[in-house]
């Protein structure tokens, strides 16, 4: 009897787990070349927002005085100089960054003066002008103005992925 229950139980455990593993593996995935395509997009996209940003406060930022730095980019400055947890020079960009955007905010820096800008959720466009004062990046001004609307378009593997995810888990 209890050898009986025992290969009872065995059967059913494998078959549970077989079955768990078939449905594993049909979990629908993004293929490299989309996820590739993905991040293409969303670097034109966000050059896209900036020149909408930069064109409506008429700013001079252009590729040869300023230099472009995303918040990826500061982190990775930061780890690179140390790493400190008490930089006021570091906290003063970063705590820039934190705002709710559409596409990436991106600062514009050049020696002792800076600018961040972003595109908020309703479009307005925020420009940040900061300059450089004893080690600290202070705010010197804070504009914003009506900005157009930027079509952010999902890729034809991205609606793929979606509908096939959602199937996926309305079968569950």
């Amino acid at each position: 009897m209890k050898k009986t229950t025992f290969i009872i139980a065995g059967l059913y455990v494998s078959l549970c787990f077989n079955s768990f593993n078939a449905q594993a593996d049909v979990l629908p995935r993004l293929s490299t070349e989309c996820i590739e395509n993905m991040k293409n997009r969303d670097v034109h996209y966000n050059k896209e927002l900036m020149k909408d940003i930069i064109s409506s406060f008429n700013l001079d930022i252009d590729d040869h005085t300023y230099h472009e730095v995303t918040d990826r980019n500061l982190d990775a400055a930061n780890l690179i100089y140390g790493g400190k947890d008490i930089d006021e020079y570091y906290q003063s960009l970063h705590k820039q960054f934190i705002v709710a955007s559409r596409g990436k905010p991106t600062l514009f820096v050049k020696p002792s003066e800076a600018y961040l800008l972003y595109k908020q959720p309703d479009n307005t466009n925020v420009a940040v002008h900061l300059k450089l004062n004893n080690f600290k990046w202070e705010v010197i001004e804070k504009k914003k103005k009506g900005g157009n609307a930027v079509k952010y378009k999902l890729l034809k593997c991205e609606k793929e992925y979606l509908k096939e995810k959602r199937e996926y888990n309305n079968n569950d």
